[in-house]
């Protein structure tokens, strides 16, 4: 009896841990689905938010041809005195469609490979040169890192820019 008491009990404590095992992990994948929708939240709000310390134009024609190199002029004035950022950091993200329409199949390091910097070219002018593959709508994320503020700043100054392949 005493055996069948033991082997009853070590039966109802394997499947015990076997379901918390598995609510523990459907609560973990809960809250990184969670943590996901809140990163997400915090990506979107930050892309359509207005840039913190800078100003950024487009001071080009936003219409390229697909296949052909493009260039596109930047302007990057300090938002408080209106004059431009002779070094500033201009950091670039170019996507193939609307803003955050792609997010949910890209990882943070999808997009971060993706970054490059555009070129100073002077008077607080910036250039990039970019070429599209297809016809289509493309969004160029560009973040400014204003002269003396840490990289973390980038966040702060954020502004998507919409290109149009034809």
């Amino acid at each position: 009896m005493r055996k069948l008491l033991i082997a009853l009990a070590s039966i109802f404590i394997l499947s015990s841990v076997f379901y918390l095992s598995a609510y523990s992990e459907k609560a973990g994948q809960l809250m990184m689905s969670n943590n996901m929708g809140s990163m997400m939240d915090m990506c979107q709000t930050m892309m359509n938010s207005i840039p913190k310390d800078v100003i950024i134009k487009s001071t080009s024609s936003q219409v390229a041809k697909a296949g052909e190199e493009f260039k596109i002029t930047l302007l990057v004035l300090d938002k408080k005195t209106g004059k431009p950022l002779e070094n500033a950091g201009v950091i670039l993200h170019i996507e193939e469609g609307v803003p955050m329409e792609s997010m949910e199949s890209k990882t943070m390091m999808d997009m971060m490979q993706g970054m490059f910097e555009a070129e100073n070219i002077g008077s607080g002018n910036y250039e990039v040169k970019f070429t599209p593959t297809e016809k289509g709508y493309y969004t160029m994320h560009t973040h400014a890192i204003p002269p003396g503020k840490s990289m973390m700043s980038m966040m702060d100054n954020h502004m998507d820019i919409g290109i149009i392949a034809k």
